[in-house]
C-alpha cells in the first residue's frame, strides 16, 4: 500500500496535467454525485474555471451565497456540457 501511494505521489508530482486541483476534485465529486457523468461535469469546470479565473471560480464555489449570475453561468454551461 505505502508503494503504491509513493508512486501516485511521484507521478502526480511529475505529471501535473494529470492530478487535479483540490477545488477541481471537490467539484467533480459534488457534480458527479448528482448523477452527471464524468465528462460533463469536467466540462462545465473547465469553461467556469476559464470564464472566472482559478481564484474567482474558487470564490464563487466556496462560498454560501453565490452570486446569481454564477449560479445563472453553471446550469447553462451545465446544459451545453450534457449536450456536448
Amino acid at each position: 500500500m505505502k508503494i503504491q501511494t509513493s508512486i501516485l505521489i511521484i507521478g502526480c508530482s511529475l505529471i501535473t496535467l494529470g492530478c487535479a486541483s483540490k477545488a477541481e476534485r471537490e467539484f467533480l465529486g459534488g457534480c458527479q454525485s448528482t448523477g452527471m457523468e464524468r465528462s460533463a461535469c469536467k466540462c462545465v469546470y473547465q469553461k467556469l474555471e476559464t470564464k472566472y479565473g482559478e481564484e474567482g471560480f474558487k470564490n464563487n464555489l466556496y462560498t454560501l451565497s453565490q452570486t446569481e449570475a454564477f449560479q445563472n453561468d453553471m446550469v447553462q454551461i451545465s446544459l451545453q456540457c450534457m449536450r456536448e
